[in-house]
């Protein structure tokens, strides 16, 4: 399979980085649809606090989804490597 970004090294970050890998320069998938939730997630909350329908339920509602997207996918990404090192050590 041909790579979407060949010499990725040589050059300085993209919009394309936040969708690709950087190690095997191939599209990925979850990056995709993590990005593409959280842009449309970013955009209804400011449409609504723009109109001024914003409420402090709404500030921790939003925070707390998008900060523990991002935690929950660093533990699990983390407990994957961890794992993928302990088969590797057999």
């Amino acid at each position: 399979m041909t790579e979407i970004l060949p010499n990725r090294r040589k050059r300085k970050w993209q919009w394309s980085d936040l969708v690709v890998d950087h190690e095997t320069g191939r599209l990925r998938e979850s990056s995709v649809w993590s990005n593409l939730g959280k842009a449309a997630m970013t955009w209804a909350f400011i449409y609504v606090v723009w109109n001024g329908n914003s409420a402090e339920f709404l500030w921790v509602a939003y925070g707390g989804v998008v900060v523990g997207a991002e935690i929950g996918a660093r533990i699990l990404n983390q407990k994957q490597q961890a794992l993928n090192e302990q088969e590797g050590k057999k």
